[in-house]
């Protein structure tokens, strides 16, 4: 367990290109390495055998009823938002009001992507991981493969009428566990019609996004955990 290839290969499988070496410092927070082992504890990463998770609660003022002009109802609106990473560079989000334990079914299978979910590629840059997202649609998944470098971001679809979302989350840690918590940190929504890309930035305030925390999942275990060659 100690053999340095193997932790090579696992540094390898998280990084990709984007690796680099252990005799050079890393760029980002000038931090040493002092074995593959060592990187692989000790450097910033997303887990894989499960996903993050946060619940968004709000108040939401009703409409005056007819009869009675000083009676308005307030509305008490919950949803969660997830987000799984997947080896390959893959990532998909879903925001959704069902509970976790149902909500974590729902992107269970990678192959069979239902319409309210995104799907797209993540890459790390320290200790910030950068989302690039769009809807599902059966004619995407019907489409071929596009070969690419590990952990590189995928062009997206070439729709002429597209939308995309551009996330930026900070990884940080819990007491219990390292990189269990994504901190928000830029969100931007790019609409593409006629070739003419149009954005818009989220305020992203601690009430309407809040942070996601990593929750175990054992049904994506043997999906996150394949051999490593």
């Amino acid at each position: 367990a100690r053999d340095e290839e193997l932790w090579r290969l696992a540094c390898v499988k998280v990084w990709g290109h984007s690796i680099g070496t252990l005799d050079a410092q890393d760029a980002e927070n000038s931090t040493v390495y002092y074995s593959w082992r060592d990187m692989f504890i000790r450097r910033e990463r997303v887990n894989f055998s499960g996903c993050y998770i946060s619940k968004t609660t709000y108040l939401r003022m009703g409409e005056n009823s007819f009869q009675d002009q000083f009676y308005r109802p307030v509305q008490l609106v919950e949803y969660y938002r997830y987000i799984r990473f997947m080896p390959d560079g893959k990532v998909l989000m879903m925001t959704s009001a069902d509970e976790p334990s149902q909500g974590v079914t729902k992107i269970r299978n990678v192959h069979n992507i239902r319409p309210d979910v995104l799907r797209g590629r993540y890459r790390l840059f320290g200790d910030t991981v950068t989302l690039v997202l769009q809807k599902s649609s059966q004619s995407r998944a019907t489409t071929g493969h596009v070969r690419q470098r590990r952990g590189s971001v995928m062009p997206l679809d070439e729709d002429s009428n597209a939308t995309q979302f551009l996330i930026e989350l900070r990884i940080g840690h819990s007491p219990k566990r390292r990189c269990a918590q994504l901190v928000w940190s830029h969100y931007t929504l790019v609409q593409k019609r006629n070739k003419v890309d149009t954005s818009s930035e989220f305020d992203l305030t601690d009430a309407k996004y809040p942070s996601l925390w990593f929750s175990p999942v054992k049904s994506y275990h043997l999906d996150a955990d394949a051999p490593l060659v």
